[in-house]
């Protein structure tokens, strides 16, 4: 199972594969950390925006997109042009799956299955963390190791 995890930020979705097989992660090399979407009240940007991650989901061979949950009120509050990338990257197309995980859910599949290795050791950069953890939450949820 191949999984990018995303956070969306402003107008950047950050990202961060994980490909788990025979029970054992691996992060493999990928052309791009951060996909930016520079005017999300532009149709063609949005489109773009689109295009590019259907075109990472073909070339990676990613199985599943996850992306981190924003709040939609409060203090932590999302902006509107993340919710706009969000919905683009929901409407991918039906042979993509994306899923959204909440932050608490993040933390119980952490809690519950933890990382075998401190994050510094996986070789990503620090603005990737949310994006890998968020990937590796997903995974822990769906495999049960």
């Amino acid at each position: 199972m191949k999984v990018c995890g995303v956070e969306l930020i402003g107008n950047d979705a950050i990202i961060s594969l994980v490909l788990f097989e025979d029970e054992i992660f691996h992060l493999p090399e990928c052309r791009v950390r951060r996909i930016q979407c520079k005017d999300p009240d532009d149709r063609s940007e949005l489109r773009y925006f689109q295009k590019t991650f259907a075109k990472l989901a073909e070339d990676y061979q990613i199985d599943t997109f996850v992306i981190k949950q924003r709040m939609k009120k409060g203090k932590f509050a999302g902006g509107a042009n993340s919710f706009k990338l969000e919905s683009a990257l929901q409407l991918l197309n039906d042979n993509i799956d994306v899923q959204l995980l909440t932050s608490t859910e993040i933390k119980n599949n952490l809690k519950k299955y933890p990382l075998p290795v401190r994050f510094e050791e996986t070789g990503l950069k620090k603005f990737q963390e949310n994006a890998f953890l968020t990937a590796f939450a997903y995974i822990g949820g769906q495999y049960r190791w």
